[in-house]
């Protein structure tokens, strides 16, 4: 028998192989041997034989097709950081009214709660929007975000209860969360000009805030300019959630949709509790610690789109290589040029926050480290998303799970030492070793083919 009779003989049983570990296992049942694959075919083992029968069960075409055009413009991703920073200018306003400790309690709960809570709500808009149920996703955030709203109100009562403040508190709060409720929408349907249409009001209000030296008379206005963003963004959010069509009968059990929503919402909650940790420390702090979060929050965008392109461009390496062993080395080396490439985006943010901040002389060592930290951290959150994607949210919340203690207890020993900010480099450490993690991770599992058919 030749080797196209073999290949003729194994294709019916195995039309659309997954790697050539399958067709190895198939030849063995049908009988195949080392020894007979030696002296009938001149291979060195079976293995090596189902290599070959691998190749010609998925040829190669003379011309490989250009990868299909991506459905989003690029720019929709790269936005999403300018959109995550929107909020930010009302806060100056904020802070004239609750003070400094009020609005860091609700800021930090506000950020963290809806953190949580839009990772858990976009899990299950995507396992039903895959289910082909898209009416019913959309449905179903608005739900979500409803009870993201309650439970919101239900933090900062207890905030209230044990330390005090007053309604204002509770309003910066509801507001905080409708701006992430709201945003969670419109970017899952892909409304990022509808959401950066509705926050321009307070985007710009904040801006002449700043301009006039964050002068009293303007709070007002810029609270109510916050007040106009949000309300703005939150009725353009349900009314691009009313989705017309029908939604296919059967659908996942709402239990099985929780269980689902349980690794994402605790890979979310181990990844605010790691950025926060440092972070809170420095929001009322000196400036350049103050806004050394900001590289990764503009970027946040960048690192997004370079995901999507990551697998973009998988399935045109899938279609070009002849064997799972060639497609494991070049998804490999895709990975680390892309994340050299958000790296790059990254730290092009940083250089110029860092050349601002030592223009005005407000730029030390330890905001410099800081910084820094956020770039590292940008890579170790591409990396996570690639590993989640591919399968492995298990490892990435296992390596967050494992760097997140020695965080805090290496703040705590250094906490109690004579160095200031000395939680500093120990946040940095940390970023890269978790990014190393998730690199050690995504070793084993990027260059599967099953994750990008």
């Amino acid at each position: 028998m030749t080797l196209d009779d073999l290949v003729g003989n194994i294709r019916p049983l195995l039309p659309d192989p997954v790697d050539e570990l399958q067709v190895a296992a198939v030849l063995e049942s049908q009988g195949v041997t080392d020894e007979g694959a030696s002296e009938q075919y001149g291979m060195a083992d079976v293995f090596e034989l189902a290599q070959h029968v691998y190749a010609r069960l998925t040829p190669v075409p003379d011309t490989a097709p250009e990868p299909p055009a991506p459905t989003r413009p690029w720019w929709a991703d790269v936005m999403h950081g300018l959109l995550y920073l929107m909020p930010s200018a009302v806060y100056p306003a904020v802070y004239a009214v609750l003070g400094g400790p009020d609005m860091l309690r609700g800021l930090v709960f506000a950020t963290t709660a809806g953190w949580v809570w839009g990772a858990g709500s976009s899990w299950v808009a995507h396992r039903l929007t895959g289910a082909g149920a898209g009416k019913l996703a959309a449905r179903t955030l608005v739900l979500l975000g409803g009870g993201g709203f309650a439970l919101a109100l239900a933090g900062a009562l207890l905030i209230l209860r044990w330390y005090g403040g007053g309604v204002e508190l509770v309003l910066f709060v509801l507001a905080q969360t409708g701006f992430q409720v709201a945003s969670g929408i419109l970017l899952f349907h892909r409304r990022e000009l509808r959401l950066l249409v509705a926050m321009l009001p307070a985007a710009l209000a904040g801006l002449m805030h700043l301009i006039s030296g964050y002068a009293d008379e303007l709070v007002p206005p810029v609270l109510l300019a916050g007040v106009v963003s949000v309300s703005l963004a939150l009725t353009a959010a349900y009314r691009t959630s009313r989705v017309s069509g029908r939604d296919p009968g059967k659908v996942p059990p709402a239990r099985v949709l929780a269980l689902g929503a349980l690794p994402t919402t605790v890979y979310a909650a181990l990844c605010a509790a790691f950025l926060l940790h440092t972070d809170v420390r420095y929001v009322m702090g000196p400036v350049d610690l103050a806004v050394g979060v900001t590289p990764l929050v503009v970027g946040m965008g960048a690192v997004e789109w370079r995901v999507h392109r990551l697998f973009d461009q998988a399935g045109g390496l899938l279609r070009r290589c002849a064997s799972p062993a060639l497609f494991d080395r070049a998804m490999w080396r895709l990975l680390l040029r892309e994340l050299a490439t958000c790296l790059l985006v990254l730290g092009g943010l940083a250089l110029v926050l860092l050349a601002a901040l030592r223009s005005g002389g407000a730029l030390t060592v330890h905001g410099a480290l800081l910084i820094d930290a956020h770039v590292v951290l940008g890579g170790a959150f591409f990396l996570g998303f690639v590993l989640i994607r591919t399968g492995g949210t298990g490892w990435a919340t296992a390596c967050l799970a494992l760097v997140l203690p020695v965080d805090v207890v290496l703040v705590e020993v250094t906490a109690g030492g004579p160095a200031r900010y000395g939680d500093v480099p120990v946040f940095l450490g940390c970023c890269a070793a978790l990014a190393i993690l998730l690199l050690a991770a995504l070793r084993r599992s990027v260059g599967q083919v099953r994750h990008y058919r």
